[in-house]
């Protein structure tokens, strides 16, 4: 059998030859392409693209939401050997020109909901083209995707064949939320290996089967999870460029495999509590599914009537499963931060193996839990070809092909992160056991507190984020104190929720200090203080009196905390939890 291809125009070409016809990329509101139609764009676009000046190894950036265009350009950008990379919308204009210079892309490629945003890039940087997708009407200074795609430029295969396994497909900035954002090379080998590798123990065996693309396509899960899969594997897309339709989406479309982060599984769980408390005798499915889920994690056999009571369980919650969007799903994966222990039993129970994985810019994919043998509470095993050991002082190292190829222009960084040796020194710190991988939080985030106590703060932050679904975030506050306290963050569509359903009048600016909301929360926090160790547990909380939106101040785009912005932010309110 052939080695797989770490080529991702080979992987495209071939798929795109097998698939023909069917459906390749589909978006509310938007035609759609097939396979072939992708095909022949990209063998328009490729080019014209060099003709233009994309040449093997130049950058282009693409300011996009999801929607197929950005698929299409993507992909026809890597068929001239240039590498494409994505800006987080939304962004502070200095970062886009700062990623802008240290890329030295000389293009930008955006589409017209943004495009004010993007002239506006291009003049404070000077000298960079841009070319947007949609272009309704002829602009001064914009290319339209047509105008590039009609353009005379160099042999389609002579291009692509010409792309090599160690070149750069993408650049991934960094989340930022420590220092300056580092641009992350990720060649084609890095990314074929990981999709290769994750597909060998979660596979794609739905010919037809869907992904949704609703995620920052600046970070790498989505990449790597919805677009980088469709080029090996040729699942369709599903581009969400409305976020408020994503559980409808999720609903219609039925997901092959779905990935998300924890707030999102958060919510899903919410509409499976309500779905299950609205049908009479489902509370005993669950319940049953419950100590079914809990007695395969222990390894205790279920046999006899208990077995069959599991079975009749899970029977009786496929209108659950089928209701939410999931029952189709073959993996459901979460990441970039802990999940809940009781938020993945609850799943289960249900009939919905949601499992960790990890992974992180740098080196993309390092372990999952395999479908049929998923161990809660862990990340699962390391992928093959994937080496990873747990260093004297707890870190987690890991070493393989799927290892980036150094930050841009950035040696001293590049060496900080992989020794002489190549282990990349990840930052998080666990353990192995039975070769399954437990995070315990990041080296740089453990909290000592003034007893000596080591805690791991997104523990206690996964707690209280799955005790309601009032709260949005969560911050541990422990570092040199006698106890733990948080900071809380709301969830102003889970708030109006609560207000309905509580009788509560007023503006939501109002609905933070409400006496109501509160003791809402202080009922979560108890709840999230039985799961807790002692040492865990939260003595006394503040409720910030706004939310915490992602790509701001407190959060990232990926929902990740900016920690250190938000212990000056709150200096005072944090002092006060310790009066």
């Amino acid at each position: 059998m052939p080695e797989p291809s770490l080529n991702l125009c080979e992987l495209f070409q071939a798929t795109a030859a097998a698939r023909g016809d069917a459906p390749a990329l589909t978006m509310a509101g938007h035609p759609g392409l097939t396979w072939r139609e992708y095909a022949d764009l990209i063998a328009g676009l490729a080019p014209g693209l060099a003709s233009l000046g994309v040449t093997p190894g130049r950058c282009v950036a693409l300011l996009m939401g999801p929607r197929p265009e950005f698929h299409v350009m993507d992909t026809a950008v890597l068929h001239t050997g240039g590498t494409p990379f994505s800006l987080q919308l939304g962004d502070a204009l200095d970062n886009h020109v700062r990623s802008l210079k240290v890329s030295g892309a000389g293009h930008l490629v955006t589409e017209s909901k943004v495009l004010d945003e993007a002239m506006a890039i291009a003049r404070a940087h000077g000298g960079i083209d841009v070319i947007c997708v949609d272009l309704d009407a002829p602009r001064e200074g914009v290319l339209s995707m047509g105008e590039v795609a009609h353009r005379e430029g160099p042999g389609f295969e002579e291009l692509w064949r010409a792309v090599g396994p160690e070149d750069i497909a993408t650049l991934i900035f960094t989340s930022g939320t420590t220092g300056v954002p580092k641009a992350v090379q990720l060649s084609h080998r890095a990314i074929a290996v990981s999709e290769h590798s994750t597909h060998a123990l979660a596979p794609f065996t739905d010919p037809d089967g869907t992904v949704l693309s609703y995620l920052p396509l600046n970070h790498i899960a989505e990449r790597f999870m919805s677009h980088y899969a469709s080029l090996a594997y040729g699942v369709r897309i599903r581009s969400v460029a409305d976020p408020t339709t994503l559980y409808e989406e999720i609903r219609t479309t039925r997901p092959v495999r779905f990935f998300g982060v924890p707030r999102i599984y958060e919510k899903l769980a919410d509409r499976a509590t309500a779905l299950i408390d609205a049908a009479p005798g489902l509370q005993d499915a669950v319940a049953t599914g419950l100590e079914a889920v809990r007695a395969e994690q222990s390894g205790e056999p279920l046999i006899g009537e208990r077995a069959e009571a599991a079975r009749q369980a899970h029977a009786d919650l496929a209108g659950v499963r089928r209701e939410l969007g999931l029952d189709r799903a073959e993996y459901l994966a979460v990441a970039t931060a802990p999940a809940a222990l009781a938020m993945l039993e609850r799943f289960h129970a249900v009939g919905l193996k949601v499992c960790d994985l990890w992974g992180m810019s740098e080196i993309i994919m390092c372990t999952l839990n395999p479908p049929d043998a998923v161990r809660l509470g862990t990340v699962g095993v390391f992928l093959d070809g994937v080496e990873g050991r747990i260093a004297d002082d707890g870190e987690i190292l890991v070493r393989g092909p799927n290892a980036f190829s150094g930050y841009v222009g950035d040696t001293e960084r590049t060496a900080e992160l992989r020794d002489t040796e190549g282990w990349i020194h990840t930052g998080d710190v666990g353990s192995i056991h039975d070769g399954y991988l437990s995070i315990l939080g990041r080296k740089k985030e453990l909290l000592v507190t003034a007893t000596g106590k080591n805690i791991a703060p997104a523990h206690i932050e996964g707690a209280l984020k799955s005790a309601s679904p009032l709260i949005d975030h969560a911050m541990a506050i422990a570092e040199g104190r006698r106890h733990v306290t948080a900071l809380l963050a709301l969830d102003p569509d889970a708030m109006v929720t609560f207000a309905v359903e509580n009788g509560i009048d007023g503006e939501i600016v109002d609905l933070f200090d409400n006496p109501e909301v509160r003791a809402e929360v202080e009922r979560a926090v108890a709840a999230a203080n039985q799961t807790l160790a002692r040492a865990e547990t939260v003595r006394r909380f503040h409720i910030a009196p706004t939310a915490w939106l992602a790509g701001g101040d407190e959060v990232t785009p990926t929902a990740k905390l900016r920690r250190e912005r938000i212990v000056a932010k709150y200096a005072t309110e944090i002092e006060e939890l310790y009066r």
